[in-house]
């Protein structure tokens, strides 16, 4: 499988960090090296847990950085290597909801917890919207 500029879908966890605060006032956010294996020129549309649908789409422009964006954190934000996702586009439409989401493929609950770029008939809707 070809390991370059892949699409994702991840999670944005309100409870634990405001994602949204920190793309629009930063233009970026990072994001853990855990399980996620992005690669610099991934693009990685964000699906928000607290308003339940997607609304970011980002691109990986840098790994391996310092967390850049402890001030958004509602729990102590980790100390640990990251991603940097740099915003591309918002989308605020309705086409993107939870609810329009799972007629194309999305699974929700626990199918978020690990970035996914494997769910392609998904990732071609969200594409097809943004």
């Amino acid at each position: 499988m070809n390991k370059c500029n892949r699409t994702w879908i991840a999670f944005a966890n309100r409870n634990r960090c405001r994602h949204a605060d920190a793309i629009l006032n930063l233009g970026f956010i990072s994001w853990r090296m855990g399980r996620a294996r992005f690669a610099v020129g991934d693009i990685v549309y964000l699906f928000m847990s607290d308003e339940r649908c997607v609304r970011f789409k980002m691109v990986v422009t840098a790994e391996h950085q310092e967390r850049q964006d402890k001030d958004y954190w509602v729990e102590k934000a980790p100390n640990d290597k990251t991603y940097k996702l740099e915003l591309l586009e918002e989308y605020n439409g309705s086409q993107l909801s939870e609810a329009v989401l799972l007629q194309h493929g999305f699974k929700g609950g626990k199918s978020l917890e690990i970035p996914n770029c494997n769910n392609l008939q998904l990732i071609n809707y969200i594409k097809s919207i943004f």
